[in-house]
């Protein structure tokens, strides 16, 4: 027999099959393929022209059967009573969030402000106070002081004058230190003592930061009489002679973030110059200047302050 080929991977199912041998040529020479050899050769079948034996069909052997085609399985659509279970579920939990961020929002805003905060608003009311308290209140009517005989005596206010630059109310280097610092207001007004003799301008200026008065008071301590605060005087007053030349003491104080400031002199209309031999001068200026301190300073426990809520 001829070796049948072997197919091609990929080839039809129609070829896979070997070939049977022909009916006839098995049993010609007494050798049957399929059964082995004759039992008996003298008895051999006559041999039937291969024209008159009808040909056997031949059946293809069929490969194996095609891989089923997965089936994509059917979604299932949700129930009505699953779909309305989740949205109430859903519901719930965004209320529960609602509820849980409001209750946290009403706790933040009910709580009681810690040490830290407390001190921050109590540094904003005072570095603002100035622009809250009535003049008269920032200057009183009477200041009282110790003169250099240690002796308590009275000043009067005799008028405050209206706010101005802090550059216009100082000599011009004095100015120029503490505009670059940031000075941007000054309040003043002018006392007498109880004689009528001695005048002094006081004067409150409005610094940012303490840090910014602290080092405008390195820089200008001791105040130079000539280059510190300029004289206010108010006409048909005892001080209508009180002017720049009268000018024979004068100093410079910080507290907080702001900066105090006088300059005393005579009513009479003596120089300067003479002026500054009398202790009595810086007495007074210096004496006024610490009540305005306080006022300005003066406070409290913070959470029982007007202007703050704790």
């Amino acid at each position: 027999m001829t070796p049948t080929s072997e197919p091609e991977p990929g080839s039809s199912s129609g070829e896979r099959g070997a070939m049977l041998p022909d009916a006839g040529a098995g049993l010609a020479y007494g050798t049957d393929a399929m059964s082995g050899p004759a039992a008996d050769p003298v008895f051999a079948p006559p041999v039937v022209p291969a024209s008159l034996i009808p040909a056997q069909p031949t059946t293809p052997v069929e490969g194996p059967p095609p891989e089923p085609t997965p089936s994509i399985p059917r979604r299932r659509r949700p129930r009505p009573k699953l779909r309305l279970l989740a949205a109430l579920t859903l519901i719930v939990v965004g209320i529960g969030g609602l509820g849980w961020g409001g209750f946290s929002a009403a706790k933040e805003l009910t709580r009681k402000a810690n040490k830290a905060e407390v001190a921050a608003a109590l540094a904003k009311e005072l570095a603002t106070r100035w622009q809250r308290l009535p003049a008269g209140k920032i200057f009183p009517a009477t200041v009282t002081y110790y003169n250099s005989n240690n002796d308590r005596t009275v000043a009067a206010l005799v008028g405050i004058a209206p706010r101005t630059s802090c550059k216009d109310a100082v000599g011009p280097s004095t100015a120029q230190r503490i505009d670059e610092l940031g000075c941007s207001t000054m309040l003043r007004a002018t006392y007498v003592s109880a004689s009528g003799t001695l005048a002094a301008t006081v004067a409150i200026g409005v610094m940012p930061t303490p840090a910014a008065a602290e080092t405008a008071w390195r820089h200008l301590h001791p105040m130079i009489v000539s280059q510190g605060l300029r004289t206010v005087a108010f006409s048909g007053t005892i001080t209508s002679d009180f002017g720049v030349a009268q000018r024979g003491a004068a100093g410079f104080e910080n507290d907080g973030t702001y900066i105090y400031l006088y300059t005393a002199g005579y009513t009479l209309g003596i120089p300067g110059a003479v002026a500054q031999v009398s202790p009595e001068l810086a007495q007074m200026g210096s004496g006024i200047l610490t009540v305005l301190e306080t006022n300005m300073a003066a406070h409290g426990k913070p959470c029982s302050m007007k202007d703050i809520t704790c």
